[in-house]
């Protein structure tokens, strides 16, 4: 991934660890998920390979909790689910701003609302689960001449977006 491009969950990511929890017994594979992501890098990838009952949900809540991303869910495994997960930012941000939950223009509005404190230079992350969002965030931003320095969708259709003012 690079800073250019933007980035959408895809089966053919490449993750720099890959962690084989198939079998693994309760409490699950998220204590050896916590030991794995330390040793990470912000911005990489780990492959999370299991068959843990309930596991995706409990991702879903633990990626929000730890600012990290669940990308995708590879579910063409013969045993277990592929979950690629994002930890933390692509980009370093200043300030982070979530409106999910709320529609289009909202997610506009709360990203103009914020840029206007910020400095030259600086970056925000804007998080929002509203299906109209990638296109209304693109029109602002050519509108107001900030760069996008990409983007990103989990598997739950959330999309983070990373601009520099």
């Amino acid at each position: 991934m690079t800073a250019n491009t933007q980035t959408h969950a895809m089966p053919t990511m490449k993750p720099q660890i890959t962690l084989d929890l198939n079998g693994t017994a309760s409490p699950g594979p998220l204590p050896s998920l916590r030991r794995a992501m330390r040793n990470m890098e912000e911005g990489q990838v780990l492959l999370l390979v299991s068959d843990y009952p309930g596991i995706e949900n409990d991702l879903h809540v633990w990626a929000k909790q730890t600012n990290n991303q669940l990308l995708f869910v590879d579910r063409s495994r013969p045993k277990g689910f592929g979950f690629f997960i994002l930890k933390g930012d692509l980009w370093p941000v200043q300030r982070s701003v979530d409106v999910t939950g709320h529609h289009c223009p909202t997610p506009v509005l709360e990203a103009n609302k914020t840029m206007i404190q910020m400095k030259s230079g600086q970056n925000i992350k804007i998080v929002s689960d509203c299906p109209a969002s990638p296109v209304e965030m693109s029109t602002w931003i050519k509108t107001t001449g900030h760069k996008l320095l990409g983007m990103t969708e989990d598997a739950r259709g959330v999309y983070r977006f990373y601009i520099k003012k």
